[in-house]
């Protein structure tokens, strides 16, 4: 019985790294600052309705939460899901978060610039 296999054992890959960083910067922070800005400002309103009834109250804490309770959520899933799968998983998030984040930019720019 070999007690030493490297791949059990080994740790995250520089790709998942990487990738789990860009999901913490735009999913996580990118989003929550963009989305913050934007609430602020007079016209631009949030699309999702749990969110906007939620954020009229405790903005950053609900959002913080969310945010938190999505990435443990989501982590979890990427721990129980075998290799070369679970790349998936920090790939989604920060795919969705460039995006989610370049959308709100883009609204944000269009309302300051209008």
């Amino acid at each position: 019985m070999n007690w030493r296999h490297p791949a059990r054992f080994a740790g995250p890959s520089n790709t998942a790294v990487a990738l789990w960083a860009v999901a913490v910067a735009f999913f996580g922070v990118g989003d929550l600052v963009t989305t913050l800005i934007g609430y602020s400002i007079t016209g631009v309103t949030e699309l999702s309705p749990v969110v906007k009834l939620l954020l009229e109250e405790h903005a950053v804490l609900v959002l913080t939460g969310l945010k938190a309770t999505v990435f443990v959520g989501f982590f979890a899933v990427w721990k129980y899901v075998s290799r070369p799968y679970s790349i998936g998983v920090p790939l989604g998030l920060a795919l969705l978060g460039v995006a989610v984040t370049a959308w709100n930019t883009g609204i944000i720019l269009t309302a300051v610039l209008a």
